[in-house]
């Protein structure tokens, strides 16, 4: 005789909870596998959601969770070529204190975005 597996179960999510996490990726910086994984659905799930749900319907303004960490950044003065860029990094256990010209901005950004990852 041949073991009978169980039954798989189709969730089923409320239109609520998909606009809900539909507006939490639309917002800038957020990671759609993230939320994704943060509320337990697929991430291909959400992004057909994003696409069923367009940018120009009307989707409530949802909070961003606990998890994701608002970031301040401050303006700086970029009409001067002098100076350098400064920043602390913490990540992990690992500190880093970056000095950059501010000749290099791009080169910068680039740096700290592959860094970050």
């Amino acid at each position: 005789m041949t073991p009978v597996s169980p039954a798989r179960h189709r969730r089923i999510h409320s239109i609520e909870f998909k606009t809900e996490l539909v507006a939490i990726c639309r917002q800038p910086g957020i990671s759609v596998s993230a939320v994704a994984l943060a509320h337990g659905v697929n991430s291909n799930l959400v992004r057909r959601w994003m696409k069923q749900f367009p940018v120009d319907a009307k989707l409530p303004v949802a909070s961003v969770p606990a998890k994701f960490v608002p970031v301040q950044v401050e303006a700086i003065n970029t009409s001067s070529s002098g100076g350098d860029i400064q920043f602390d990094i913490q990540r992990g256990a690992t500190r880093v204190n970056i000095r950059w010209p501010m000749s290099g901005a791009e080169s910068c950004a680039q740096w700290l975005s592959v860094w970050l990852k």
